[in-house]
């Protein structure tokens, strides 16, 4: 677990982008997948100046953290998505710059119910835009664990 802590705060290289309506675009039509006929119309792109989705900046925070190099803790045999979470700051338009930085936020360890090892990792990614407001800061948590002997 020492080996682990030193991982703690570890930052990954900054990320920044442009909020493109084309992407938007795809992102929604992404979200749209499978909500009945709400997927079958064409999504046109948003323009810009348009507020876009709140979690856009930010999808997935353990995908975005490995894309700018931040490791992802798996000491034990299996691991697996814990879920993610968003604190939504300032609304994001299309033609924002915005900065991403992920940072492993904590390591925790515990143990199954039934008394196998288990790391908590939560990985958060803050988004600022380019007036230097903090947009939205994106969670997510790593478990990993061991698996049952057979």
């Amino acid at each position: 677990m020492d080996e682990l802590r030193t991982l703690l705060g570890a930052v990954g290289t900054p990320r920044t982008l442009t909020v493109q309506g084309r992407d938007v675009q795809r992102f929604l039509a992404a979200t749209a997948a499978g909500s009945g006929a709400a997927a079958t119309r064409p999504i046109p792109a948003p323009a810009a100046g348009s507020i876009v989705p709140p979690t856009f900046f930010c999808p997935d925070p353990l995908v975005a953290a490995a894309e700018m190099g931040l490791p992802r803790p798996r000491p034990l045999s299996r691991t697996i998505d814990g879920g993610s979470e968003w604190e939504i700051y300032r609304p994001v338009r299309v033609g924002d710059t915005l900065t991403l930085v992920a940072q492993i936020a904590g390591i925790t360890q515990r143990t199954t119910q039934d008394g196998r090892p288990m790391v908590l990792t939560v990985i958060e990614v803050r988004g600022w835009n380019q007036d230097g407001f903090l947009v939205g800061v994106a969670r997510g948590t790593s478990v990993s664990y061991e698996e049952r002997a057979s």
